[in-house]
């Protein structure tokens, strides 16, 4: 018995090394790549994580070629969603700022509840659990339907309803009242 787990750390301990050298190998040239879609900091943090879930996921390849083709199109994949997502936050900052122009009769304390319950909403979503977060961004910020949620994020579409029911669920619990409000900005 004493032989099989020494194999075991053995094996943990090559895994550890490959991942290393694929790490120092790719993990710059990744960030440059990232960079010229986002800024270095989250270039950074977007190539940081897609190693994270390779590790996770503990993904095997056939080939050197085949893992570089899969960490450049998860990097490029991981940018898009990255600008979508920043796109979604400007685009609701900027519909809070003409609101506040277009309405000179508003005053201070009003603008200022409106910021602070989108802030509430928004602070919501960022708090679910990182798949149902995923899977509810996907369906409801950028109206990807069910199949492409599921595609995307290689689950399945009973998946992709638990997890958006899950999302429903704990948002409805953590907003309480502004639930209603949530529901006609996001869920319709």
């Amino acid at each position: 018995m004493s032989a099989q787990p020494s194999n075991i750390q053995q094996e943990t301990d090559m895994e550890e090394k490959l991942f290393k050298e694929i790490f120092d190998e790719h993990y710059r040239p990744l960030c440059f790549y990232a960079s010229k879609y986002v800024d270095m900091e989250d270039a950074k943090d977007i190539t940081q994580n897609v190693f994270v879930e390779l590790w996770q996921r503990n993904m095997k390849f056939p080939t050197p070629l085949a893992l570089k083709a899969y960490l450049y199109t998860t990097v490029h994949n991981a940018c898009m969603n990255h600008l979508k997502l920043a796109e979604i936050h400007q685009r609701h900052h900027e519909l809070i700022r003409q609101e506040a122009s277009e309405a000179d009769e508003r005053n201070y304390v009003t603008d200022r509840v409106e910021s602070e319950v989108m802030w509430e909403l928004m602070t919501a979503i960022d708090s679910l659990p990182e798949e149902c977060r995923k899977v509810f961004k996907l369906s409801y910020m950028e109206g990807d339907d069910i199949n492409e949620v599921a595609r995307k994020l290689n689950i399945s579409t009973h998946t992709v309803k638990s997890q958006r029911a899950r999302a429903k669920q704990l948002l409805r619990e953590r907003l309480k009242d502004l639930f209603p409000l949530f529901a006609y900005l996001f869920l319709q």
